[in-house]
């Protein structure tokens, strides 16, 4: 089902892409003799894909946030720390200066690898 979302969600995308020029222009009320693709077809085509598109990504949300409510929930973290002796723990390490530091560090990284 979701899949079939996706699928209608691309043929959608696909009409979308096609007829936006014409559409943008048709909306401008920009004449068709100069510009030929800015026909009331392409428009129409135009929203229709677009609402087309609209109802499968809604349809798409909902069952990934039903698969997602399905799942059961991890009661904790399993993740494995080192701690500063070296050893490896599984307490969370509560303290706000680790954290915040964790924080910066993976913002740091991920804003170096262009996100």
């Amino acid at each position: 089902m979701m899949r079939d979302a996706g699928n209608r969600m691309d043929t959608a995308s696909e009409i979308m892409q096609r007829t936006a020029h014409g559409a943008t222009q048709y909306n401008q009320r920009m004449p068709e003799s100069v510009f030929p693709e800015a026909t009331k077809a392409n428009y129409d085509k135009y929203w229709a894909a677009s609402k087309a598109f609209r109802t499968a990504r809604a349809q798409r949300d909902r069952i990934s946030d039903e698969q997602i409510r399905r799942q059961p929930k991890s009661s904790g973290t399993s993740h494995a720390f080192v701690n500063s002796f070296g050893e490896a723990t599984t307490r969370e390490i509560t303290n706000q200066n680790y954290q915040r530091s964790q924080k910066s560090l993976s913002k740091s990284v991920l804003r170096n690898m262009g996100y």
